[in-house]
């Protein structure tokens, strides 16, 4: 399996470019896979400069409906117009964040995407080939995190919450390792988590590479020490378990946890390449 980080929001060194954002090319069980597509068209000219084709990608995997990782997925279509895309159904719904309190600003994918060709949506839990499972629908068992609270869809002519029914987790099984993606984790990783495990498919080596939206956009207010003590150690609970944090983790999140996961926690950054 070879696992490469075509946009994240910081770069490995100075030879590529990074945005906020996030997009992987996954090569595992004989499939060439795109999770994610960043902003525009980053991905498009990371991918070239790491040697990746993404017109021979065989599909295309949404993790969720925000436009960090919807919004490249146009520039996808023309240079692969016939790879599937799949998403949870939600996925294309309008998506907002709440700023200063009162505006509502976009967040979502392009309307312009919403019913392109290709598109499949999933209600469910799908095998999208052998080894590789599409997760989507997590049960917030434990809801104490805050920084999606600000995230917002469309309710008749106002707005609700964000359920993040659209959120999806790609999990990949090869021999004895299971590599998961979670890319905002919206839900909250734990609980994510929870459910992989609850559904057998973690594996004797879990690798998790995931934005774990602890810090709420667009400023910079991160949960609290005593909540993300409280996630280390909910995540700590998944034994052989190791995590490649990045994007909407925080600086000053991914610090207090390193202090509790020790090894366990590692970084994600744009550029990374890992052969398993």
């Amino acid at each position: 399996m070879k696992i490469t980080v075509l946009v994240e929001n910081t770069p490995k060194d100075s030879s590529i470019k990074a945005e906020h954002g996030l997009s992987f090319h996954i090569e595992a069980c004989g499939k060439k896979i795109l999770l994610d597509a960043g902003q525009k068209s980053l991905f498009l000219e990371n991918a070239a400069l790491l040697g990746r084709d993404l017109a021979a990608v065989d599909f295309a995997v949404l993790s969720h409906g925000h436009g960090d990782h919807a919004g490249g997925l146009t520039a996808f279509r023309e240079i692969n117009p016939s790879a599937p895309i799949y998403m949870a159904r939600s996925a294309t719904r309008r998506c907002y964040v709440k700023k200063y309190g009162i505006l509502f600003f976009n967040a979502g994918m392009d309307r312009a995407f919403v019913g392109a060709p290709g598109i499949v949506p999933l209600d469910g839990d799908k095998e999208l080939a052998p080894g590789i499972h599409a997760l989507v629908g997590f049960e917030r068992k434990a809801n104490y995190l805050t920084t999606s609270v600000n995230l917002y869809m469309r309710k008749g002519l106002g707005f609700k919450r964000d359920d993040f029914s659209h959120e999806l987790a790609l999990v990949i099984r090869e021999g004895d390792t299971a590599c998961i993606f979670s890319s905002c984790s919206h839900s909250g990783l734990h609980n994510i988590m929870g459910k992989i495990s609850d559904v057998g498919l973690l594996a004797a080596k879990n690798l998790v590479f995931a934005g774990m939206h602890l810090y709420r956009a667009p400023g910079t207010q991160t949960e609290s020490p005593a909540i993300l003590d409280r996630f280390a150690a909910d995540l700590l609970a998944f034994p052989d378990t190791t995590y490649f944090a990045g994007h909407c983790t925080g600086r000053i999140a991914f610090e207090r946890l390193s202090a509790t996961m020790g090894e366990r926690l590692k970084p994600l950054r744009c550029g990374d390449v890992f052969e398993l």
